[in-house]
């Protein structure tokens, strides 16, 4: 299967019996019955519902793995510390001992889990979507470009960090609406995106588009005929 190098990686380790619940309190996914051996993704957001990063969660057992950005790592690390307080919390960075890519047009009949075999842990994100996580020197192999995986992305409305995803747009705007749970409440920015669902109205939207009729500002990730864009709804 196809893989690509997924640069703007970081890995942190979670250790404490309170950190399944700060990262509830703190994203839009619901994370609190995450088990061993599951992996979830959630964002964390701002208080006006902005997105900070999109993360991916693994339940090791002992510990929490969480994938994140390294562009946005210090950000997301700004917001968690200070809302640690008094809880059973500590977070180590090890981003720089692994490796990391994406693997992509695959068959996950099941999602949500993950395993780990020679080295290799294999995180079953999406129905045809995997992240790879690995020691540093290991190699991984059928490795195609970024301009491979972009065309596959849009020919499959699939959002990415540093294109739809960044700090500019809500969860719902970028396509991240898979990962804004829709009875969780209490968490920071929940009320704005509560509001935007009941209402039915979230300002922009991510769309599949042709290039050449689309103006050329709104497009975030570039095809050849066909694009990717957040645009203002009519809604």
């Amino acid at each position: 299967m196809p893989r690509v190098a997924y640069k703007d990686s970081a890995l942190t380790v979670w250790r404490g019996k309170d950190c399944l619940r700060l990262i509830d309190g703190l994203t839009t996914n619901h994370v609190l019955d995450l088990e061993k051996g599951q992996v979830r993704q959630t964002v964390f957001t701002t208080t006006a519902a902005k997105i900070i990063d999109f993360v991916t969660v693994f339940h090791m057992g002992d510990f929490l793995a969480v994938h994140s950005h390294a562009s946005k790592l210090s950000k997301l690390l700004d917001h968690v510390i200070p809302r640690i307080l008094g809880q059973d919390v500590s977070i180590t960075d090890v981003s720089s001992k692994n490796v990391y890519c994406i693997e992509y047009g695959v068959v996950n009949e099941i999602v949500g889990t993950f395993s780990a075999s020679n080295g290799l842990t294999r995180g079953d994100i999406g129905s045809e979507l995997s992240i790879l996580i690995a020691a540093l020197g290991f190699e991984f192999e059928e490795m195609r470009s970024e301009e491979e995986f972009s065309q596959w992305r849009v020919e499959n409305t699939i959002p990415w960090n540093g294109y739809e995803i960044s700090s500019v747009h809500h969860p719902l705007a970028a396509g991240l609406a898979a990962f804004v749970h829709p009875a969780k409440g209490c968490y920071i920015g929940q009320e704005i995106l509560a509001r935007m669902v009941s209402r039915g109205r979230q300002g922009k939207k991510l769309m599949r588009v042709e290039t050449m009729s689309t103006e050329p500002g709104s497009i975030t990730t570039h095809g050849e005929a066909y694009s990717l864009a957040i645009l203002r709804t009519t809604q």
